[in-house]
């Protein structure tokens, strides 16, 4: 029997489980929380963190993995640390490393945004507290972000020089830096990007989005993005982009590895069973998502529910 390291056992990866099992694989899963409630529904249980490389290590030989096994998340973005780094130990296919560090930092993602030709809003280091009062003469508008992951917790909105007060310890968010960018005042766009294939949200809010049936990436964005994702080794993987469009122009703002929600959304709506989907897409490299010109547009994703217009 396959086995298959699963890295976080929360109410939300429940539904991913539920197909590893049924899907016949022998589960080894991970978390930190003793209680989660997806334990349940593994053969083998072990309590380490999302990025305890060496834990992670320990338990892959004790359960003597091989480049016959796989691994998964649909946890939170750090989670893609520890299974990268298991799946490089024990010759499995998945995501390198390198490609998830760069995905989380802000620092090198935008730089090789930029090395491969995708616009990026203007940035800058925040090395303390003293510089916000020239950035903020100089972008008049711009965010405060944390170098490292994607928290929400550390994004600040700065305008009329109202700069709040950053935090002085680093943790897993907080590694070295503050990132200022400026904002930048056009259309937002989810882009899922899949084998070539656009699958299109446009963002009202964070919390409103519509399906978009196209996005007109000229060709020479197109083929950057293609060069982005053969450069990272992502070819294989659902890949989301955050885009701005403004002034004839596609800026890059982040890229993301987890599971897509409004995707999810949208095809659970529609009837699709989402997690297995993605999970055989991930695990098996099956590609069974629709054909997504195909289905409705006439539909509204608010507070995670789906409505028609």
């Amino acid at each position: 029997m396959t086995k298959l390291l699963f890295l976080g056992c929360n109410f939300d990866q429940i539904p991913y489980l539920k197909v590893a099992k049924s899907n016949g694989y022998y589960v080894v899963g991970t978390d930190i929380n003793k209680n989660a409630p997806g334990i349940r529904y593994l053969d083998k249980y072990y309590p380490v963190g999302y990025e305890d490389i060496d834990d992670l290590i320990d338990l892959g030989e004790k359960e003597r993995f091989s480049s016959a096994d796989k691994v998964f998340t649909a946890a939170s973005h750090f989670a893609y640390v520890g299974a990268s780094a298991f799946a490089k130990r024990f010759n499995i296919r998945f995501l390198s490393p390198r490609a998830v560090d760069i995905c989380l930092d802000k620092t090198k993602l935008y730089r090789l945004f930029k090395e491969q030709n995708l616009e990026v809003p203007k940035w800058t280091l925040v090395e303390n507290q003293n510089k916000l009062g020239k950035i903020s003469k100089k972008y008049k508008v711009f965010y405060l972000k944390s170098d490292y992951g994607k928290s929400p917790n550390y994004c600040y909105r700065v305008e009329n020089n109202k700069i709040p007060k950053l935090p002085r310890k680093h943790d897993c968010w907080f590694r070295k830096y503050f990132i200022a960018q400026k904002e930048i005042a056009g259309n937002h766009f989810r882009v899922n990007w899949l084998n070539g294939e656009l699958i299109c949200f446009f963002k009202i809010s964070d919390a409103i989005a519509l399906p978009f049936p196209f996005i007109d990436l000229n060709k020479k964005t197109y083929k950057s993005i293609n060069n982005l994702i053969s450069k990272l080794g992502l070819q294989s993987h659902l890949i989301k982009f955050d885009i701005i469009y403004y002034n004839n122009k596609y800026y890059f703002i982040d890229i993301g590895l987890e599971p897509p929600m409004r995707l999810r959304l949208y095809l659970k709506h529609l009837g699709y069973n989402f997690e297995k989907i993605y999970f055989e897409h991930i695990v098996e490299n099956k590609i069974n998502y629709p054909q997504f010109f195909e289905l409705p547009k006439n539909l509204i994703i608010k507070n995670g529910t789906v409505k028609k217009i």
